[in-house]
């Protein structure tokens, strides 16, 4: 049975992000960005990590949802779907009382169609540009 809570090592982070065909992290970098996440959300199937989701905000307006994942033997089991679930009940929570809140993310290749369940729109369209990145030393 996979259960959630909001904990997860620098280690089994990084770990999954390779599991996953990311880039490994410097595990200070890796801690300062799991301990300043407005909200982080983890799959577990018993003492194994097998998914997370966490979101960086700057307080006000603007959130980030990141570092989406699922080790590649738990997808297509309903993981993602629940950790985006999580985290869109914690971001609706931080629009009540009618404020606003702008909720970005960027796909990997692939996935648009998954994110627009949850009533992510794609971009370009004719009201937003492109999302872009840019790397250093990456």
């Amino acid at each position: 049975m996979i259960t959630y809570n909001s904990e997860i090592s620098t280690e089994s982070y990084n770990a999954m992000r390779l599991a996953v065909g990311w880039k490994l992290l410097d595990s200070a970098q890796a801690a300062a960005g799991l301990e300043n996440s407005a909200y982080l959300t983890v799959a577990w199937d018993n003492w194994r990590p097998v998914g997370m989701a966490r979101v960086v905000s700057d307080g006000g307006y603007m959130t980030l949802i990141a570092d989406v994942m699922v080790l590649p033997p738990y997808q297509g089991q309903g993981i993602g779907t629940q950790l985006l679930i999580n985290v869109n009940r914690w971001l609706d929570s931080l629009g009540k009382g009618g404020r606003m809140i702008m909720v970005n993310l960027m796909a990997t290749p692939g996935n648009e169609k998954f994110y627009e369940k949850f009533g992510f729109i794609t971009r370009p369209n004719d009201h937003m540009g492109a999302g872009m990145v840019r790397w250093i030393n990456g």
